[in-house]
């Protein structure tokens, strides 16, 4: 049973994880189509998840450029949401969403290093397999981007913890319950609705960011539950964040609004 005591706050933190999530996986796609039309590949169209470009007049150069574009604005959200999150002092939704978008932000780079040895259609895949890099140096890439990834996570999962009241946190019980409903369930719920949101998909390997990718923020959920952190940015009242919020929900509502227009394709003339 989902504690009721914190089901305001499980709704919230899924339509924040799907909001980011959903939002990450659109500026990701921007950055192949912007490039695309930057580098006058042709019949350019965005979709909710993918971009088509026809680019046999570009170079191969030119090609690798568009495929690396779409990872490398996921990089520069990570960071730049990341260092957001270190410099702020409340633990606010807004806060709780700016966190998810650089975790999800990293997941897109990082992520797509980890499966470059076994989709070379992907973004990485394809630029190692386009400059001919030996399979054991995409396997390093790929080894190195999970230990990265991994790190980032255990980094990132302390601002997690900091969203409870140092009460919450310093009892363990307590603390379970919370961090269950702050992460696993929305996890879980999120992960439900953004592969919804997916479909349809031009490859199967589409639905490998939606179903699996989530779950590296599990890769450092002992911390979550056990390490122990210093109280100094923690919130002291949880009413602001296990309230119902609708300003968040219109914006779930029109994310989902969006992410339906999508389907048929934008193109830009």
């Amino acid at each position: 049973m989902f504690p009721k005591e914190y089901k305001n706050l499980i709704m919230n933190s899924t339509i924040l994880f799907v909001v980011a999530s959903t939002l990450e996986t659109t500026l990701h796609e921007l950055g192949h189509f912007i490039a695309s039309i930057l580098l006058h590949a042709k019949d350019v169209f965005l979709y909710h998840n993918y971009v088509s470009s026809n680019t046999e007049n570009l170079s191969l150069t030119n090609t690798l450029i568009i495929k690396g574009a779409g990872p490398l604005v996921s990089l520069l959200i990570g960071i730049l949401f990341h260092f957001n999150c270190s410099h702020r002092t409340d633990r606010t939704l807004s806060f709780l969403f700016t966190l998810y978008l650089s975790a999800f932000s990293y997941i897109g780079f990082f992520g797509y290093l980890m499966i470059a040895p076994f989709f070379t259609y992907g973004d990485t895949g394809y630029i190692c397999m386009a400059l001919e890099f030996p399979l054991w140096l995409t396997i390093s890439i790929a080894f190195s981007g999970a230990i990265i990834l991994y790190l980032i996570m255990r980094n990132l999962m302390k601002y997690f913890v900091e969203i409870g009241t140092p009460e919450i946190i310093s009892n363990k019980p307590l603390r379970s319950v919370f961090i269950h409903s702050l992460i696993f369930y929305p996890l879980v719920f999120g992960i439900c609705i953004t592969t919804l949101l997916n479909l349809p998909v031009p490859t199967f390997a589409s639905l490998i960011a939606p179903l699996f990718s989530p779950f590296a923020l599990l890769w450092a959920y002992g911390d979550a539950l056990r390490k122990e952190y210093p109280a100094t940015y923690m919130n002291q009242d949880l009413q602001f964040i296990n309230t119902k919020n609708y300003k968040w929900q219109l914006l779930f509502v029109l994310t989902v609004f969006i992410n339906r227009l999508l389907i048929e394709g934008f193109s830009f003339h």
